[in-house]
Order: C-alpha cells, then structure tokens, then sequence
C-alpha cells in the first residue's frame, strides 16, 4: 500500500529514499534492513575480490555496514512509536511534544545540516591520514572507484552518528521542558502515563543505537583521533540518554486533582476475586508518583485470591461532610504486581524492585508514622500476619494502572492512561 504524503514527510531522509529507491520500495519495511545488508555486502565482496584488498578491508568493511544496518533496525520503530503519541490535554506539554516532533521529522535542515558537518569531519580525517587509507585499501589505494565506495559508506555512517547524536539530544531537551510543563500542571490537564512510557521507549532506542557504535571500535582503534570520537560519541548519547529517562521519571502519571486525593487521603479500597468470591476491604496506601502501594498479610483473602487472579481494583475517595457535591474518588483498575513474596518469581522481583520498595517502605513511614511505629514496638504481642515483617508475614502490591474513572460532583470522567 502507498504511503500518503503526510506519512512520507513525517519520515527522516534516510527513510524517504528507501521508500522509492527499488527494491526496497516494494518490500515491507521489516524486509528492507536486511535487503540492505545482502546488496551493500555483496558490493563490499565484489570490491575486496575484484580490487584484491587487504584481509583486513573486508573485516572492516562489514563492521561498518553491519553499523549502518543495526542501526536501521532501529530506526523502524521510531516512527511508529511517535505516530502513537497522543496529544496531551495540558497545552504547555502539548507544546513540548509538538516542537519535539517537528524537531525531529520536519526540519530537514537540522537533520541535512548536521550529517554533512559529520560527513565533512570524517572525510577529512581520512584525506589527512592517508597511512589509514593504504593499509585499508593495499593495491587499491588511489583507485577512484574504491574511494567513491569510501565516500558513500563515510555519508552512511556520519548520517546515522549526527541523527543518533540528534535524537539523543533532542530528548533531553524534550523530557526536561516537559518535567517543567508538568508542575504547571491544573485541575485534569496532563499526560497520559502511557505517552510517557513511548517516550521512554524512544529513549532506550537512542541508548541501542549508542551501543551499535560498538562495531565501529575495530575500525577506530588504529587510531587515537577515531578512537576518542566513537569514545566521546558514545558517553554523549549514554549521557543524554540518561538525563532524559531521569527528567522523564519526575513527570507524575495522574493530574491535579487527582494526585491530590491520592496524596492526601489515607484510606483506599482494595477488590480482589475470582470466579466465585469477591473480597473488598479498606488498606492503607501510598502513591510516589506513579504507582499506588499497599501491604497485605501473607494470611489474607486478599493475598490468596491475588495471586490466582491479579487483576484487581482500587477506590481512593475524599469526602466532604457538609456538601455531597464535594465529594470526589477515583476508581483505578489493573493488574496487582506482588513484591517481596518468598518464591522464585519473588526473588527475581526483588532484584528488579529492591531499591524501589525501600523507598515505598520510607513513604510508608512518612505518611503513616504512628502506625508503622506501634506494628514495630508491639511486634511480640500481636499475631505474626499482621506484623510488620517484610517477606515473612507482608508483602507490598503494586498496581498497573489499565482503566482510571474520576468522579466530581457525582460526574465520572474517564482518564486516559
């Protein structure tokens, strides 16, 4: 099926050409990366066997077109990933998100502009270390032809390192204006924490091209010049990376209004079943910005039905004594993640959450300060399900929130999530 105009604009050069250079053109695209690497591989073979180069040349030379096409694989989910973005309901993050994308698929001069100062830098390099070139290219050295195939593979590779460098930087900026844009935040302006999750995931996309460069040590570390750029090229993009992931876990999942009921308030609901029983009991809670936290017993109903059936839901409500109409809740509805349960699958989590249920333990504290403090003098006088004795007696539930319904004034409003 053809691509419609706006599909093909909102693509990176490099995409454009492949979508009406045959044979491309006429794969799907899962297809055309590796379409890529059998023709320009089989033109490296022909060169090294009709031009009789190095042994080295032809190790080399796949390293770097092995480069070019990891890193394409890449690029085929970096669009589709975008086109999935939703537009967030605040305007300044809405902003945020429009500059971000327009930075990135529709100025053109910014992607043409930086590849051909990368492409001029290497091309240069190579000019000036002729020692470099003679040993790659043994008796072809001075042929016009291999160094016409030089060129087109030094664009290819300078292309991918100033988009990867691009991208990376692009997301940085993009995460941190928008953890700035989300403490503006008002009422139920926001976005969605699944819009936040896709912005993650391009971000581990910059960090995967970041390590592609690693084929391009072999051809570098002849020479120290090379050799500190693929170096400095790949702590900038892990850098970057990692500022943007980092900006992009303060940006809270919910709006205003309803982090404020999940903040304040101290009790919520907790419905747990199965095909014959449904079991609803009131739990204390914290919420860290993300995620709501509760602990149950070991012993409970709760903990037996949860774990045969982990979707559940939870009700935090603020009531107004004086005014019904001030009453406002919200119902969220997922699966139950279970943390600290001694089993295999336990131990795994308990790796892969560590850190974050120490800090889930220190919310606990925080906000329930009375309550962790008497569980914790009179642990020898109450039954062992209900101390406070992590992995033994209570393990913590983390829900992922699927479906959220606000309620004010008796009016639900159904979250995007």
């Amino acid at each position: 099926m053809p691509l419609r105009k706006d599909e093909l604009e909102d693509r990176w050069l490099y995409e454009q050409i492949v979508e009406r250079v045959p044979p491309f053109k006429w794969l799907p695209p899962t297809f055309d990366v590796m379409t890529q690497l059998l023709l320009v591989e089989a033109g490296g073979i022909l060169a090294f066997l009709y031009f009789r180069l190095p042994n080295e040349a032809i190790f080399l030379g796949t390293l770097a077109i092995l480069y070019t096409v990891v890193w394409s694989a890449g690029c085929l989910y970096v669009i589709p990933f975008l086109r999935k973005l939703r537009d967030p309901t605040n305007e300044e993050e809405r902003r945020v998100l429009t500059k971000y994308k327009h930075d990135l698929l529709e100025d053109k001069m910014l992607e043409l502009i930086g590849s051909i100062a990368c492409y001029i830098a290497i091309t240069s390099y190579l000019l000036y270390d002729q020692e470099l070139l003679h040993r790659f290219l043994g008796q072809g050295y001075g042929n016009l032809i291999l160094y016409g195939l030089l060129l087109i593979l030094s664009w290819d590779i300078a292309y991918r390192l100033w988009l990867s460098f691009f991208t990376a930087f692009s997301s940085a900026r993009r995460s941190i204006s928008l953890a700035r844009a989300a403490r503006k935040r008002r009422g139920l302006k926001y976005t969605a924490y699944s819009e936040v999750q896709t912005l993650k995931s391009l971000d581990m996309i910059n960090l995967y091209w970041a390590a592609s460069a690693v084929l391009l040590v072999p051809i570098a570390i002849s020479t120290e010049i090379l050799l500190y750029s693929i170096v400095a090229f790949f702590l900038s993009i892990v850098i970057l990376s990692f500022v943007s992931l980092l900006a992009m876990e303060t940006i809270p999942w919910f709006p205003p209004d309803v982090e404020d009921i999940l903040l304040r308030e101290r009790f919520a609901y907790v419905a747990a079943y199965n095909k014959s029983t449904l079991h609803t009991t009131p739990v204390i809670f914290v919420y860290d910005g993300k995620y709501i936290y509760f602990a149950i017993s070991v012993k409970s109903a709760k903990y037996r039905l949860i774990k045969k059936n982990n979707r559940i839901a939870v009700l935090v409500d603020m009531r107004d004594a004086k005014n019904a109409m001030n009453n406002r809740s919200i119902l969220m509805r997922g699966k139950g993640l279970v943390l600290g349960q001694v089993s295999p699958f336990g131990l795994i989590r308990l790796f892969l959450y560590g850190l974050w249920m120490l800090r889930v333990r220190s919310l606990f504290w925080k906000k329930y300060p009375m309550y962790m403090r008497y569980y914790k003098e009179e642990a020898d006088s109450i039954p062992l399900a209900w101390q406070d004795k992590p992995f033994v007696s209570r393990v913590l539930v983390r829900l992922q929130v699927e479906k959220a319904t606000y309620w004010r004034e008796a009016l639900p409003t159904f979250l995007r999530v």
